[in-house]
């Protein structure tokens, strides 16, 4: 059955850390959904390099890389409020949602 949940924010450096090394390479897609820019497609069926965060006292960050080798596209996250992880009836992630404290949305969809 496919299933939503929110990630709580104390286990996002490990997990998204985990998340990258089994995901690297798997295609995806950003868009950004926000109020004062509007929905916008920020890249589509690229290679996921890594997703990173930077806790709080550390810069309270997050950061999605790109490409296969060598990092080809950066979309940087300030201040994310939430994570929310979509998966499939297999239970294979399909998309997260990274929500700002602000209100912006960035939504990676991964390809299979």
């Amino acid at each position: 059955m496919a299933q939503t949940k929110k990630l709580g924010q104390e286990c996002w450096q490990e997990y998204l850390g985990m998340f990258s090394s089994g995901n690297r390479g798997r295609m995806i897609t950003i868009e950004l959904a926000d109020i004062s820019v509007g929905n916008q497609s920020l890249v589509d069926l690229v290679p996921l390099l890594a997703i990173d965060y930077d806790p709080e006292n550390k810069g309270d960050d997050l950061v999605i890389t790109t490409g296969m080798d060598a990092v080809e596209y950066t979309h940087r996250i300030s201040a994310p409020g939430e994570i929310w992880e979509f998966q499939d009836d297999n239970g294979k992630v399909t998309a997260l949602e990274i929500i700002e404290r602000k209100g912006a949305k960035t939504i990676v969809t991964f390809k299979s």
